[in-house]
């Protein structure tokens, strides 16, 4: 009797997806359609959206996984709105109200005036319903027990927070800031600054890194047409256009795949290579193969240290 073959492996997708999400899902939730999508488990978020927020979700496929942290390490933009005149227990729509202030006085100058007072580098406190963790509990498993806990605030840098349009009791704004800033904690910032409290009613995320959201592929889209994930896939070293690539020989690739050093010829060598301190390697076919550290070489050498085996 003949053997059966064994059934064949799905392909198995190495990259960065840009996802729009929709509002009303969790970031796991998306997690897991592109799974059910890819037929692989290895997928994982770069960076969560609350359940409201919309916008750019960058997903690691695969190999990608295991450089999630540099794309959650990049500045971030998005445009939204804060609804003055109340002020909320999650510093949005979905909390229950704990301060309410007349806004009939206030107008579009008086507002960006606040707004300039949360620009640049700043201390930040986190929504008492985040993830942030104190003493390996997150913020918001203490407040849903009641217990009021005030985590210690962070520098933070808000290089954006422009007012677009008053339309009362809305602020509509865009901004843009570096990673680990609460949008809501601005919002209610924003609203404590005016007197009048405020929280988040809208917000969607517009830019992470190179990841923009013009460029993003919706949840929809994908889950009715599976052949969209391979189309828009990024490969691994085009989501970091500000690290070069270089060619290694087979010897290097075997040595950076086991997490050893290895040298090659400087010669062929692009300057920005050479003036870069990180570099992805790639093999005789393109494929990654490790970030890899420049380390001091001798004249016509280039010395590599894997960071990230791929």
């Amino acid at each position: 009797m003949p053997r059966r073959k064994p059934p064949r492996r799905p392909p198995e997708f190495n990259g960065f997806l840009n996802v729009d999400k929709p509002a009303g899902m969790t970031s796991h939730d998306v997690v897991d359609v592109v799974r059910r999508v890819a037929n692989q488990q290895q997928v994982g978020h770069t960076g969560t959206l609350d359940p409201f927020a919309t916008g750019v979700l960058v997903l690691a496929l695969g190999k990608a996984t295991k450089l999630a942290q540099y794309v959650t390490g990049s500045d971030k933009a998005y445009h939204g709105a804060v609804t003055l005149g109340s002020a909320t227990t999650t510093y949005d729509g979905e909390g229950e109200v704990t301060s309410q202030g007349a806004i009939d006085h206030l107008d579009a100058e008086g507002i960006d005036a606040a707004m300039s007072l949360l620009r640049g580098k700043i201390q930040q406190v986190p929504p008492p319903y985040s993830a942030k963790k104190i003493a390996g509990k997150k913020l918001y498993e203490y407040a849903r027990a009641g217990e009021v806990i005030v985590a210690e605030p962070k520098e933070v840098t808000v290089t954006l927070f422009v007012l677009d349009r008053w339309e009362p009791p809305h602020v509509h704004f865009h901004c843009l800031v570096s990673p680990g800033t609460y949008v809501r904690s601005l919002a209610h910032d924003l609203g404590q600054a005016l007197g009048c409290g405020g929280h988040l009613s809208t917000l969607a995320r517009t830019q992470v890194g190179r990841f923009r959201l013009e460029e993003a592929v919706a949840l929809g889209d994908l889950e009715r047409d599976a052949d969209l994930l391979g189309d828009r896939l990024v490969p691994i070293p085009d989501a970091f256009p500000d690290i070069p690539s270089v060619m290694v020989g087979d010897e290097a690739t075997r040595r950076l795949r086991n997490g050893a050093e290895a040298s090659i010829e400087a010669r062929g060598i692009g300057i920005e290579a050479m003036a870069a301190t990180r570099l992805f390697a790639l093999d005789a076919r393109g494929q990654p193969v490790a970030l890899v550290e420049r380390l001091p070489s001798q004249p016509g050498q280039v010395r590599l240290q894997a960071k990230v085996q791929l």
